[in-house]
């Protein structure tokens, strides 16, 4: 049990690190509802270009924003 846990503990920054550095290189993802059609131009999700911005960077956005709002 405890090798177990010493590798989650090992292995889950290195995930994490991987997954950053995945969505600074591309943080725009394909649409889950328009992926099996390609564009849909009445998605909401999407606005019809059939990308949308991956988690990762959606709460990079938000904390950045929230940053540069307190320190003004």
């Amino acid at each position: 049990m405890t090798l177990l846990i010493a590798l989650l503990l090992l292995c889950l920054p290195i995930v994490t690190l991987c997954y950053i550095g995945w969505c600074a290189a591309s943080p725009w993802g394909t649409c889950a509802r328009c992926r099996p059609g390609g564009k849909n131009r009445t998605c909401r999700a999407c606005s019809g270009t059939g990308m949308r911005p991956r988690l990762g960077w959606q709460l990079w956005t938000y904390l950045r924003r929230l940053h540069r709002d307190g320190t003004r």
